[in-house]
Parts: structure tokens; C-alpha cells; sequence
């Protein structure tokens, strides 16, 4: 079983009314609201110029298109708390190597490869040493940590017993490895911590002291993104967004 215990409050949301936000989320939100006020700048652009070639007095006169290459804003707020984030979680340590040891079975039998059975027994000893080394010490729980800590745990035992794999073969099954892993190594992702503000007109200025009053003073600049067609290997096309 998973020793890990719950960590950390609720997501501030989960509260029905409240006027706490995070910052992140307030400053996601005004680049947010930027993009759709470009979006629907660029809709009346589009409609503008429909209407210049349907008029001859017009058609040779340039459309008007307005661009922002820079929005600065200067939003007072209150900053009502501090969040630690919630701690990230590993799965039981025997559970993920079982599952391990499951994938690389079945790896090898579909590439039809022979391999000693005590391949298992190094990997899994290794493995091991490993993932409660990544236990105990204080780093952040991620996917990709465990991922590659089996995928060293594989290249450590077959070295052992000294076989060597196509390159083809070998990628197939550490890509495979590394998928299974990653699904069922985490119980609970980490989570950041986060910071609180009210940014209620009426509450910044009845609460607002020295103590819980800042400003946020943000500069967002523009850059546009255009679709790239080309024609793909398997015959059709392939749309990518790239810079203008």
C-alpha cells in the first residue's frame, strides 16, 4: 500500500463565493481576456473588408486592422493568503515494479526474445534501491523521475547478464517500459503552491493596508500565429501554427 498521506488545503475554488483567487489564475485570465478581445478585433477586421469590396468608392482603400504591440496594466489587489501546494504522491513501490516486470514480459514476447529470467531479479533489485531512495529524499514526485529510474534498471540488468539488443528492439521496449511506468507510478501529482488576492474594487479600498496591499503591473506583448499547411509523407496535409 501507498504510505502517502494527504497534504495540503483544497483548491481555493472549491469554495462557493469566495472573492479568493490565485494570482496565477487572475493573471491567466487577463491574457486570456487580451487574446478574445484580439479574436473579436480581428472578427470585425474580416467583416470590415467584406464590406470595402462590396463598395467601389472603397475597394482600393486599405482595411483597418488595429494591433496592440504592448498592454500594460496596473491592477491594485490585496493579497489574502499564502497556499502550500499539495504533495505529490508515489504509488507502492512493489506495485509499480510488478506492473514493470508485466511490461517488459510481454515486450520481449512480442519481439519474440529469449531472455534469463534473472534479468527480472536484477531489475527489480535495482529498481527497488532506487524508488525508496526517491522516497525518502525530499524532491518533488514526478513521472518522469520514476521513468527513467526503470529505464537504468533495465540498462543496469540487461548489461548483467550481458545481452545485447537491436537498436530498434531496445527503443520499442524502454519506450514501452517508460509508458506503463509513467500511467501507474503516481497515486497524487504534486501541486504548486499558490498565492491569494482579492481584487475587488469595494474590498481594495475598504481593506487595503501596508501590511496586505500590492499591485500587479503587467506588460503583455503581441505576437501572431499563423497556419502553416504542407503536404505530409502519407499524401495529405499537415497544419501547423507557427510565428507570423
Amino acid at each position: 500500500m501507498s504510505s502517502c498521506k494527504h497534504k495540503g488545503p483544497k483548491d481555493p475554488s472549491d469554495n462557493q463565493g469566495t472573492k479568493k483567487v490565485s494570482l496565477g489564475s487572475v493573471i491567466g485570465l487577463l491574457m486570456s481576456e487580451v487574446i478574445k478581445a484580439r479574436r473579436i478585433a480581428d472578427e470585425q477586421t474580416a467583416a470590415l473588408a467584406e464590406y470595402y469590396k462590396e463598395n467601389p468608392l472603397l475597394e482600393g482603400l486599405s482595411v483597418p486592422r488595429i494591433r496592440v504591440p504592448e498592454l500594460t496594466m496596473d491592477i491594485p489587489m490585496l493579497i489574502e493568503d499564502y497556499l502550500m501546494g499539495e504533495s505529490g504522491c508515489l504509488a507502492d513501490i512493489k506495485t509499480i515494479i510488478g506492473k514493470s516486470k508485466k511490461q517488459l514480459k510481454s515486450s520481449f514476447n512480442k519481439l519474440n526474445i529469449e531472455v534469463d529470467q534473472s534479468l527480472y531479479l536484477h531489475f527489480e533489485k535495482k529498481m527497488y534501491r532506487q524508488l525508496k531512495v526517491l522516497r525518502k529524499s525530499d524532491l518533488p514526485v514526478m513521472e518522469e523521475s520514476v521513468a527513467r529510474i526503470a529505464q537504468d534498471a533495465l540498462a543496469y540488468a540487461l548489461d548483467r547478464i550481458e545481452i545485447t539488443l537491436e537498436p530498434t528492439h531496445r527503443n520499442a521496449i524502454m519506450k514501452a517500459l517508460r509508458r506503463k511506468v509513467s500511467a501507474v507510478c503516481i497515486v497524487r501529482k504534486q501541486g504548486p503552491d499558490s498565492v491569494l488576492v482579492n481584487i475587488i474594487t469595494a474590498d481594495v479600498k475598504g481593506k487595503a493596508s501596508k501590511d496586505n496591499m500590492a499591485r500587479l503591473k503587467i506588460t503583455l506583448g503581441e505576437e501572431g500565429l499563423a497556419w502553416s499547411v504542407r503536404s505530409g509523407e502519407s499524401g495529405g496535409l499537415e497544419y501547423t501554427l507557427e510565428p507570423e
